[in-house]
């Protein structure tokens, strides 16, 4: 076949969008050529992606905090490139001395990192991690160079034995939660991303950016000592040899019932009901096509669950649990937000069904997603209960069903949480105001030299910049496409990209061309001024009346990010009218936008742009009430 240059794709680029291209990086332009992806949305008829499926079997002691694990990983290299090297990633080296974090750690929990005391790749052992030219570390990876290349479309294995300690202070995502507690993360050798994009993964995690991984299959055994239950990732595979006959009978309940049962209560304990005589204390479970495993720990926690029916076609049912320190008050209710946010993720928002068998969400440390795994920790009130378990929930779509890039594009996670969060939580009582992440974080930093645009590689700020494109400003602008789009044709394509993207790795770009080809739109206007441009949100309000029967409201967009306008009109009576107008209006670069409003002048008490939903830099100029005089704000 002939081979096309990046010069011609780039012209296909430019054809394609009507005379309005987006930047396209040199990385995505090489994926073009060699057909990896296209620019109609879907995968190319070339796109490949690696796997790692792993067997695992690991002992964790409590009261030691040593961790000590042995795995076999079987590697496919389904690229066409020959590979000299590997990077396997040691995340707990987070807290080994010496390596370079964001996160600050505790003194006693800095140590010598992960102890590999075995490695074989395809039969040639390594003993050597100080030679650059065979293995070396450099700071969370372990960077590998065996003697022979893997082969383009080969199957590789590799074994690995390694211990560490877990943290008992400074908790950043994993450690020690109390005494008989755990949540226990990134706790195994991986091997990093090898993609079509960037080729390697080289990132080292310093404790603040997140992650990016590939897709696999997880066996794991986890030996601990008698008196703890286990929850992880996956499904369970041997509950008969720890549980008694008591709680395999009230999780198999639990599995079928839309009602909250009590698995585990203080009494159980106190009465040694948990567990059966002779209980082996291994726990295994089997995961498919994920991209982590994560594991938790207690000897006292409380364990509720119920079952949500997430696919009405099938009849597909996902357990939702909270296993947590009785202790706890606000806890008593996560089961039940945990249950409806099953229920609405998969029937109203973003209306597809939950991909997993079950989230249980753990009393920990922190506000952490992992598969099937939440670790959070106790809140002061019920809104924030309920605003972090919709967040950290809404994750299993997003990066856990699409897996994208974290670490270079937050956005493209986070954002969807932050917009899952504002519409699920008001759903179960509690409307949305800050929420974890605010438009607000957006608002103060928009306009300024803090401001990024979105397309920026995440990996190279930090801050204010970092939450607030990762979080507020990613959020908002799902809100307004939706605005843009109406529902019907926004959930259009929004299941058209998580279909064809849903266990593969999205770009941004598949991303925006997947929305493109789905609703038969060329939104790249949208595009450009929301994720390439340096447009912020900055509009305001005059008013004047008509000769004729009305009231004329100028609307100037200074800021020139495409927004929606709505405009509340407060009358004499008190009574209230809302007119809203599409983002649309602002498509051709306009600056300002005229509306007549069918109302009296005479009736007219005062008038207010904008809502809670939408952004301004400068709320002081959105309202107008008749009789007073408005001096420019000089801000």
């Amino acid at each position: 076949m002939k081979k096309i240059s990046l010069i011609s794709i780039f012209t296909l680029v430019i054809i394609f969008a009507d005379a309005q291209p987006l930047f396209t990086n040199t990385n995505f332009l090489r994926a073009l050529e060699h057909g990896t992806r296209t620019i109609d949305g879907k995968p190319g008829k070339n796109y490949w992606q690696n796997r790692a499926d792993y067997n695992i079997q690991v002992s964790f002691d409590p009261q030691t905090q040593l961790l000590e694990g042995t795995e076999q990983i079987k590697y496919l290299n389904n690229s066409p490139d020959s590979l000299g090297q590997l990077i396997i990633r040691l995340y707990p080296d987070l807290y080994k001395k010496g390596v370079k974090r964001s996160a600050s750690v505790a003194a006693k929990d800095l140590g010598d990192g992960v102890r590999i005391t075995y490695l074989k790749i395809n039969g040639e052992e390594i003993t050597n991690f100080k030679d650059r030219r065979k293995a070396y570390h450099e700071n969370t990876n372990l960077i590998v160079k065996p003697k022979a290349v893997l082969l383009p479309h080969s199957e590789n294995t590799l074994e690995i034995r390694w211990s560490y300690k877990v943290n008992t202070g400074s908790p950043v995502r994993t450690g020690m939660v109390d005494s008989g507690s755990y949540f226990v993360a990134y706790f195994f050798p991986r091997l990093s991303v090898y993609d079509d994009i960037d080729g390697w993964d080289t990132w080292s995690y310093n404790g603040s950016q997140e992650f990016y991984n590939d897709f696999g299959d997880f066996e794991v055994s986890l030996k601990l000592p008698s008196g703890y239950v286990v929850w992880a990732t996956g499904d369970r595979i041997n509950p008969q040899d720890n549980f008694s006959d008591l709680m395999l009978s009230r999780i198999q309940n639990a599995s079928l019932s839309d009602k909250i049962v009590r698995v585990i209560d203080t009494a159980d304990y106190e009465q040694n009901r948990v567990f059966r005589e002779g209980a082996t204390g291994i726990w295994k479970f089997k995961a498919t096509r994920i991209t982590d495993f994560a594991f938790a720990v207690s000897n006292h926690y409380l364990w509720e669950a119920s079952a949500v029916v997430v696919d009405s076609v099938t009849g597909r049912r996902s357990v939702a649990e909270a296993v947590f320190n009785r202790t706890h008050e606000d806890y008593y209710d996560v089961a039940n937000q945990a249950h409806q946010t099953l229920f609405y993720a998969s029937h109203y928002y973003p209306r597809y069904p939950f991909p997993f068998s079950h989230i249980t969400v753990f009393d920990g440390t922190d506000q952490m997603e992992y598969p099937m795994m939440a670790n959070d920790n106790p809140t002061k009130s019920r809104k924030d209960a309920v605003q972090l378990t919709t967040h950290e929930i809404f994750h299993s779509y997003f990066p856990f069903y699409m897996g994208t890039n974290e670490t270079q594009y937050a956005w493209m996670d986070e954002g969807w949480a932050t917009i899952g969060e504002s519409v699920l939580s008001p759903l179960m009582g509690e409307p949305e105001d800050e929420g974890i992440f605010s438009k607000r974080r957006y608002e103060r930093i928009a306009g300024t030299n803090m401001d990024v645009p979105l397309i920026t590689n995440t990996k190279e700020y930090s801050g204010a910049a970092y939450s607030a494109n990762s979080y507020g400003k990613a959020g908002i602008s799902y809100y307004v496409l939706q605005e843009l789009l109406g529902d019907s044709l926004f959930f259009k394509g929004l299941h058209q990209y998580m279909h064809d993207w849903n266990g593969k790795h999205p770009t941004p770009y598949d991303f925006f061309y997947s929305f493109n080809s789905a609703t038969g739109k060329n939104l790249n206007w949208f595009w450009r001024k929301w994720f390439f441009g340096w447009e912020y949100p900055e509009m305001s309000i005059d008013v004047m009346a008509m000769k004729s029967e009305g009231v004329r409201v100028n609307v100037k967009n200074t800021g020139g990010l495409p927004l929606p306008v709505q405009l509340t009109v407060t009358m004499n009576s008190g009574e209230e009218k809302v007119y809203k107008y599409s983002p649309a209006v602002w498509k051709d670069d306009i600056k300002s936008y005229t509306v007549r409003l069918p109302v009296r002048w005479e009736a007219v008490k005062s008038i207010r742009l904008g809502s809670d939903w939408i952004p301004d830099k400068v709320p002081e100029n959105n309202f107008w009430e008749k009789g007073k005089v408005y001096v420019p704000n000089s801000r």
